[in-house]
């Protein structure tokens, strides 16, 4: 009997050990990359071309450049649109043109800077007239 309870009292004492102490206060409120939340939450991850995807759900994971998950459904970021985009320019008589991601025409920027053409957030606009014509 007294050979039992040794072997008995070694066992708990190992899975006391085995359990460790409590959590440090900063590793219980640092998420790592690629963790999952489980609570009523929010996941939003940044989309190529600028566009970002979100969900609400119990349960939340979300994978930068590509999708998030709520509840086991995934949303996908959306497909890069690329196009080209062109607009002329009255004042220099030539064409800006460029081709990109959310590649867009520019509205004036004053009555003398008619206009310009935007792609991949960069703006490029038309020389102002330097004479009296104004934009129309």
């Amino acid at each position: 009997m007294k050979r039992f309870l040794f072997v008995a009292m070694a066992v708990l004492g190992l899975q006391t050990a085995a359990c460790g102490g409590p959590m440090e206060e900063q590793e219980a409120l640092q998420p790592q990359e690629g963790s999952e939340v489980t609570a009523m939450a929010v996941c939003t991850a940044s989309c190529p071309g600028g566009t970002t995807v979100s969900c609400t759900g119990n349960h939340c994971e979300a994978v930068e450049g590509q999708a998030v998950m709520c509840d086991g459904q995934w949303k996908n970021c959306p497909p890069v649109v690329v196009g080209t985009v062109s607009f002329f320019c009255e004042a220099s008589n030539s064409l800006l043109s460029c081709t990109g991601i959310n590649a867009h025409t520019l509205q004036p920027l004053s009555s003398k800077v008619c206009g310009g053409v935007s792609c991949n957030g960069v703006d490029t606009y038309c020389p102002a007239f330097t004479d009296a014509r104004e934009c129309f």
